[in-house]
């Protein structure tokens, strides 16, 4: 009997060493280090939270490693992905849909005015249309996906002269911000559309002597580091003119070596992180609003009336363009039509 307890706790005590056993995670995202006096992207707090509450909930067995940065080393942002699905250089990875192009359905995000509010973008993070894009991103990938995560849903339309209208866009130079809107540019003409990258607009492309830009459409937290104050006066802030999620996603043997302790752990911080981040999106917002208006510029916030004829001139040209790229133009237009019901009842409780 004494031998057979014996062996007992010895099992029991093998068994614990073996559970504790910590396990690194290595993830890489697009985000490099916060220049100094400017507050942190909300994508990257999030992206700290949810690290901070897998160590909680896995009780420290999983410490989920964030690649930031010069760290990142030689991992491309367009690679990481199928990185992640070999899972010998990075396991996870943390991107938007312009970096999953093999799954054209995630573009559904760039549809203008799609969304109704932050409340709405918090229902989609869960839904039937965020598993849909979950499988399509797996299948296309060969990875797990964790979560969706908030990250933009305030578009700063800046202009040497004020931008109220559809047509204010006719006639002008405007630096966009995704080759993915072409289509909805049908009627309303801009006279040229050029594309000047995130690095490169940082180092003043935008705004130095010789610009000939009119108009520059983009997100309002890059602004200030853009110096965007110094050409264009004017900006109005566009509600849901998009709505970017972030895809995290984790390579599938390491997902299905862990415990199911660690899983669960993962998956409870993964559910936390997500509505912390319609909230976190929003904070950032604020700031950068404040920001954009203390460095002298006239700070518009589209109107109903205005969202109302701006989404009748762009919304419908974008919903083809997307369910055309499809690889079942009816099935994504189900799953758009989807997406505009989750804020039906939010609209009856007004």
């Amino acid at each position: 009997m004494k031998i057979l307890i014996s062996i007992l706790i010895t099992f029991t005590l093998t068994a614990q060493s073996l559970a504790q056993e910590t396990v690194t995670i290595t993830m890489a995202n697009v985000f490099g280090d916060t220049p100094e006096g400017r507050m942190p992207g909300h994508t990257g707090r999030i992206q700290q939270f949810i690290a901070k509450k897998i160590d909680h909930h896995t009780n420290g067995q999983v410490k989920w490693e964030i690649l930031r940065g010069k760290q990142q080393g030689g991992v491309s942002v367009f690679q990481s992905p199928s990185l992640t699905a070999k899972g010998d250089i990075i396991q996870a990875t943390n991107v938007p849909a312009f970096f999953l192009p093999r799954v054209p359905e995630v573009m559904i995000q760039s549809i203008p005015f799609l969304f109704d509010g932050a409340e709405h973008s918090r229902r989609f993070i869960t839904s039937e249309p965020a598993k849909w894009m979950s499988r399509k991103i797996e299948d296309a990938y060969g990875v797990k996906v964790l979560g969706h995560f908030h990250n933009a849903a305030y578009v700063s339309v800046n202009g040497i002269t004020p931008i109220r209208e559809p047509e204010d866009f006719n006639g002008k130079i405007m630096n966009g911000f995704d080759k993915s809107w072409a289509p909805m540019w049908s009627n309303v003409t801009p006279k040229e559309i050029r594309f000047i990258g995130t690095q490169e607009a940082w180092t003043g492309a935008l705004v130095n002597p010789g610009s000939d830009f009119d108009i520059n459409i983009g997100m309002i937290q890059n602004n200030h580091r853009q110096r965007l104050h110094e050409r264009f006066k004017h900006t109005t802030l566009v509600t849901n003119f998009y709505n970017i999620f972030y895809t995290m996603m984790i390579n599938r043997d390491v997902w299905e070596g862990l415990t199911d302790f660690q899983r669960t752990g993962i998956e409870k911080a993964i559910a936390e992180a997500q509505d912390a981040s319609v909230a976190y999106q929003l904070d950032t917002t604020l700031w950068a609003l404040q920001l954009n208006q203390s460095e002298g510029v006239e700070m518009h916030i589209q109107t109903s009336a205005e969202r109302e004829r701006w989404k009748a001139e762009f919304y419908p040209k974008m919903v083809k363009a997307v369910s055309d790229r499809s690889s079942n133009p009816s099935e994504t237009l189900g799953m758009i039509k989807k997406i505009e019901a989750l804020v039906d009842d939010l609209r009856w409780q007004k």
